[in-house]
């Protein structure tokens, strides 16, 4: 039995691509919103196209697995480069054990050094970080998971039932859970607004070419981009969360709902921890007193807005921890910033999609 490594089609072997995915991820059902998002991701990046890597098994001809990556512009001490985000990594069962992945993922390395992108990165779980650093890659940091929880009604309702205990014991606890999950509208310094936006405006660039210096490695955030990945997105269509200084954009929070919890999607904040400390205390209230019951928050373990949001009463919740990686030619020029996981400014928005 033989299985090559080669270069995809996104047209001709869009098919085998997706069926491969639905036999082995889980979390994709065969519908249309499942198609969408093959379509979106991988052809309507306004950072680019998606490049594939098949291993196919020849006897066959039979595509048995598959890597992606999609291009990411990411700025590295205020120049922008392009970069892999790795993805959609699938391969069948029982091939799993025949040196399939690390000749996927060395195929992927092997771009990189030959030039085609400046360097790649990846979130994978246990198993496959084994893999990913027997090819050479590097760990640089792992994305986590915090909460807070502002409201118990949800939780009584579900264990009580919809009636009266039920509410009286949420008003009764609701109080003590906003001293131990602090939030604030601030002392009238900015403005907070929760919207649905239609389109991401030219503030979001604005506040964005403010903060791409303040970081060593920050992925580009501009509106095509923000446009792209959160509003065009076909499984989740974030809300945001504005804080305003005098009519500027000055941070937002972008986040999607389920079941009564905020998904911090991503955030972005001109400024240090005191602006950080600000928007996250502002979410808080704001979300609480909308009817949330739970703030989710996903972030790079060396987020510095990490620290703000466990001042505040966010807690580890250990069920969400993967790796980070990432990998660039040792003569790159930028490989010893790129490596180096506290360089990075990192939410759950730059994982793959």
């Amino acid at each position: 039995m033989s299985i090559i490594i080669r270069a995809a089609d996104l047209q001709r072997d869009r098919q085998a691509m997706m069926d491969c995915l639905l036999r082995n991820r889980e979390r994709y059902e065969p519908n249309a919103n499942f198609v969408r998002r093959f379509d979106w991701a991988y052809c309507e990046n306004p950072h680019g196209l998606g490049k594939i890597w098949l291993a196919v098994e020849t006897a066959g001809d039979r595509v048995i697995g598959f890597t992606s990556a999609f291009p990411r512009k990411v700025i590295v001490n205020g120049e922008t480069l392009v970069g892999w985000n790795c993805a959609d990594f699938s391969i069948d069962k029982e091939y799993r054990t025949l040196g399939v992945a690390i000749k996927l993922r060395r195929a992927a390395k092997d771009c990189v050094d030959r030039g085609e992108f400046a360097f790649l990165y990846a979130h994978p779980n246990d198993r496959m970080r084994v893999v990913h650093e027997k090819v050479g890659h590097h760990a640089i940091g792992k994305m986590v998971r915090y909460a807070a929880l502002l409201r118990l009604d949800r939780i009584t309702g579900f264990l009580l039932g919809s009636h009266f205990l039920s509410k009286a014991l949420a008003g009764v606890a609701n109080p003590f859970l906003r001293l131990l999950t602090s939030g604030g509208s601030g002392d009238g310094t900015y403005r907070f607004r929760l919207v649905q936006e239609e389109r991401f405006g030219p503030e979001y660039d604005r506040l964005f070419e403010k903060v791409r210096l303040q970081h060593s490695v920050i992925g580009s955030r501009d509106t095509a981009y923000l446009n792209w990945r959160f509003l065009g997105n076909p499984l989740h269509r974030a809300r945001s969360f504005r804080m305003e200084v005098e009519g500027e954009l000055k941070g937002y929070v972008l986040y999607f709902e389920g079941r009564g919890v905020a998904h911090v999607a991503d955030l972005l904040v001109d400024g240090k921890s005191e602006e950080m400390r600000a928007l996250m205390a502002g979410l808080i209230y704001h979300l609480r007193k909308t009817g949330f019951s739970t703030i989710s928050l996903r972030l790079h373990n060396m987020n510095p807005v990490l620290a703000q949001a466990q001042q505040l009463g966010f807690r580890y919740r250990n069920d969400a921890t993967s790796t980070v990686i990432a990998y660039a030619p040792p003569a790159s020029p930028h490989a010893g910033v790129l490596l180096e996981g506290k360089n990075w400014f990192m939410t759950v928005g730059d994982r793959d999609i």
